[in-house]
């Protein structure tokens, strides 16, 4: 994936848990960071850079780096949707946030397992929608809502 490029060019050889908590600890302000861990390899990775990361540690080197890797995983969203809700309560009970959500994740994540992209909970499936258009007169960001929704019909067939 074109993230995971991103940091396995750097010099560092961090891993992307370190890059991760690297930027969160790179804050002055946090003085407190939780992070999941499945075994004890991950706890001492945890551990491990939670004593060398710092406050304001990493160089502007460092911080252009995180800025790549975010502008590779923009051009993988298809909906740029900000979850406002304008375009909700469908009158087809389409619940359009909750499914371009959906689609980001497979996009972003180059997956269609539904499960990792919360798709099977969704009730307001994209084929009840009848191309009224009225949720595209709502979308402050003007998407192309009707577009998006056969996308994700098409991506979750089957």
């Amino acid at each position: 994936m074109e993230m995971q490029a991103v940091f396995d060019a750097q010099r560092e050889g961090w891993s992307p848990t370190e890059w991760a908590l690297r930027y969160v600890w790179n804050e002055p302000g946090v003085s407190l960071l939780l992070s999941g861990m499945n075994d004890p390899a991950q706890l001492e990775e945890n551990l491990r850079v939670a004593d060398v990361a710092t406050p304001n540690a990493l160089t502007p080197e460092h911080l252009a780096v995180y800025d790549v890797a975010r502008a590779a995983l923009q051009a993988r969203t298809k909906a740029d949707c900000t979850a406002c809700r304008y375009c909700q309560p469908c009158e087809q009970g389409v619940e359009i946030p909750e499914l371009l959500s959906a689609l980001n994740a497979a996009s972003m994540w180059d997956t269609k397992d539904a499960w990792l992209s919360g798709y099977t909970r969704i009730s307001g499936k994209p084929y009840a929608c009848i191309e009224c258009g009225d949720c595209e007169d709502m979308c402050p960001q003007e998407l192309p809502i009707r577009a998006l929704l056969k996308e994700t019909a098409s991506t979750f067939a089957g």
